[in-house]
């Protein structure tokens, strides 16, 4: 007999849970054994027992991120993700009473860095870099009183990752550890909630600083979506890039960052998840011990500021590098209108593989684009985003020519409406990709928490694709012909600097 390779078959349970050829029904019997837990302060915790492998895979998910940055702070979000990793009055400092008291210098000084720069042109250059040096000697003696690294050093001991990661929505910690050191993620993820140290705050913003210049300054195509996002974006939040703008990095404090965790690190804006091999009684006693006596807290504020309707095409060109894209954008919407789920299957309809519209038509039709994509949300996920396309045109093709192709053929998707055959195919992809990530711990732990936070409900992680299925090929032609309007679009080129292509060509003749 010929048997399949061990490697390619999945797991019994696994196969088990998955309705016949995803197609619509009950949901994966996996999601009867998801228990949620609530402490009296609020933060909810989703438990899942998978007992097949000696591993869990934790979350813990702030509705928190770049959106809710205050005025003037653009990154700060971002920034205290990075001191999350800094420790606590417990871990990593040697003698904690007198790191407080240069704390405490350190922090005053920063603050009259950050006052005398914001000054601008009017500040004075010579107390700039007297209080610079002043900041730096501070900082050295508290790091004489540090165990440096001891945070990631301790975590590193005893899981096999973890890492974190801020959004324009979001800020997750997350971790996969051994079954037995399961009490370990339990004191550390508290201990990062409740006594945060903003040690070694000013070096890390120095970090911040470098990678802004290294992921958005120094790369033209950051520097192309930080454009499109200013001029889509001329009230709302979402405006500002995840990373900050360097202006306000360059003036946080450790005092804004206390502030800001105050605000929205609090329990009852956070959603957590646990899935692999733990008992839930016992998790349940560990989540008391370790979670409960978090104070509650006032809940945060969510954005009130509502971006005001587009009535005239919006455009910009940004020089830098070599490389040509184009970025088209139109308004999108919310999570909870019923136009998201019908903006999703529109973008695949444009761009999913090499069938999809714009992809046929611009790369194998015209071999116009290197590549061409779309997207519903464009990564915005708590509010209303974008609906986002981005072609990349091969070097001989301008981004004039592109443009137009695309414009075709988001007209040919209203004369020409979407087969009842490739939206079925599309939402067919829809339950093979979920029911493939059903396979790994941390896959099923994301999903939990960001449906979580998105929806308010978990269960939306499956529950979406009934709602898929009451989306019609009439709902994507009328979203299609009311969203693809020139007033209503934004257009970005990122074109070459001229002085860079002549270096590269070496020099003018």
């Amino acid at each position: 007999m010929r048997t399949a390779p061990r490697s390619l078959l999945l797991p019994l349970a696994f196969l088990l849970s998955v309705p016949a050829a995803f197609g619509s029904g009950d949901p994966p019997s996996i999601f009867s054994r998801v228990e949620e837990f609530r402490l009296d302060n609020g933060m909810l915790f989703l438990l899942l027992p998978r007992h097949e492998v000696p591993m869990v895979s934790g979350r813990v998910l702030f509705r928190v991120g770049n959106v809710d940055n205050p005025t003037g702070q653009s990154g700060l979000a971002h920034m205290f993700e990075h001191m999350a990793f800094k420790g606590t009055d417990r871990i990593g400092t040697r003698d904690f009473e007198a790191e407080m008291m240069v704390q405490d210098s350190v922090a005053r000084v920063g603050a009259e860095l950050a006052r005398e720069m914001s000054a601008r042109e009017r500040a004075d250059p010579e107390r700039i870099e007297a209080l610079r040096a002043q900041l730096a000697a501070l900082t050295d003696r508290q790091m004489a009183l540090t165990v440096p690294m001891e945070w990631p050093r301790v975590y590193d001991s005893y899981t096999l990752d973890f890492n974190a990661y801020t959004t324009e929505d979001f800020t997750v910690y997350e971790a996969r550890l051994p079954a037995n050191n399961l009490e370990v993620w339990m004191l550390m993820e508290s201990e990062r909630i409740q006594h945060p140290i903003f040690r070694e705050f000013y070096r890390e913003r120095d970090v911040v600083i470098q990678e802004r210049l290294e992921q958005t300054e120094d790369n033209p195509n950051g520097m192309a979506r930080e454009l499109l996002q200013s001029l889509a974006f001329t009230a709302h939040p979402y405006r500002q890039p995840t990373i900050g703008y360097m202006c306000d990095i360059e003036v946080l404090t450790q005092e804004q960052a206390a502030a800001f965790r105050e605000t929205y690190y609090v329990p009852g804006n956070a959603v957590a998840a646990l899935v692999g091999d733990f008992d839930v009684d016992e998790a349940k006693r560990m989540i008391r011990a370790y979670f409960g006596d978090i104070p509650a807290g006032p809940p945060p504020p969510e954005v009130a500021v509502m971006e005001p309707p587009q009535k005239g095409m919006r455009r910009g060109i940004h020089r830098q590098g070599t490389d040509r894209r184009v970025l088209l954008a139109f308004p999108g919407f919310h999570p909870h209108d019923r136009r998201h789920l019908a903006a999703a299957l529109l973008a695949d309809v444009l761009s999913r593989d090499e069938t999809s519209r714009l992809d046929r038509r611009l790369d194998f039709e015209e071999q116009a684009v290197r590549s061409v994509r779309a997207s519903g949300t464009a990564g915005f996920h708590r509010y209303a985003g974008l609906f986002l396309i981005e072609a990349v045109p091969l070097e001989a093709v301008s981004n004039e020519r592109v443009e137009a192709l695309i414009w075709e053929e988001l007209e040919r998707v209203v004369t020409e409406p979407v087969t009842q055959e490739k939206l079925d195919e599309i939402r067919r992809s829809y339950r093979k990709r979920y029911y493939y990530s059903l396979e790994t711990n941390d896959s099923i732990a994301e999903a939990l928490v960001h449906h979580q936070a998105i929806r308010g409900d978990w269960r939306w992680s499956y529950e979406r694709f009934d709602r898929y299925d009451e989306i019609t090929v009439g709902d994507v032609t009328a979203l299609a012909e009311e969203l693809f309007q020139p007033d209503r679009a934004t257009v970005v080129y990122l074109e070459p600097d001229a002085e860079v292509m002549i270096a590269e060509k070496g020099g003018a003749r």
